[in-house]
């Protein structure tokens, strides 16, 4: 005797929201000093960058990182 299984049902896709990136800028100042800023806008790593040189003045250099 064999065994009668149930039809699977086709799997729908879910949609998912976009999980929103969060960068962190660490900024180093033409006077030496330095300081980290949170970046929560940007669509993007170069999105990230050209905020901080954009809303800061006298920055001699930025590292952008993605928040984990």
């Amino acid at each position: 005797m064999q065994k009668t299984s149930t039809p699977r049902r086709a799997s729908v896709p879910t949609v998912r929201r976009a999980r929103r990136l969060r960068f962190i800028a660490a900024v180093r100042f033409v006077d030496g000093r330095r300081q980290q800023f949170s970046v929560d806008n940007a669509s993007d790593h170069a999105d990230a960058r050209r905020m901080v040189f954009e809303e800061l003045s006298d920055v001699a250099s930025a590292v952008i990182a993605t928040y984990r």
